[in-house]
């Protein structure tokens, strides 16, 4: 099975949980959409940095017939599918256990 292959495994598994919080808590996406995109903005540059650097520094390496080929510097395009799915999922999580969105918390 090569990383891509997982990789869309569990973005998909996220997103389809986190579509489910969201029909099942009735959140709207205008309210988190922004959050949402700040923690990506933020785990993707921080992937981009450590990735790089543990690659570099010989903590693990990737074979290539398992890559699709596609580097930002020397981590795989590949690494970037799991802090998204972790932006999808943590906060699904959070709500389908009874949390509630931000924007909620402020009102009540």
């Amino acid at each position: 099975m090569s990383f891509a292959t997982l990789s869309i495994c569990f973005l998909l598994g996220s997103l389809a949980l986190f579509l489910l919080a969201v029909r099942l808590r009735r959140i709207r996406l205008r309210a988190v959409l922004p959050a949402l995109g700040v923690s990506v903005a933020i785990l993707f540059g921080l992937t981009a940095v450590f990735d790089n650097l543990m690659i570099y520094s010989g903590l693990f390496d990737y074979e290539s017939e398992t890559l699709l080929g596609v580097h930002l510097g020397l981590a795989p395009i590949e690494d970037f599918t799991y802090p998204l799915a972790a932006v999808l999922f943590v906060p699904a999580l959070w709500w389908l256990c009874g949390g509630l969105p931000p924007i909620l918390e402020e009102q009540e």
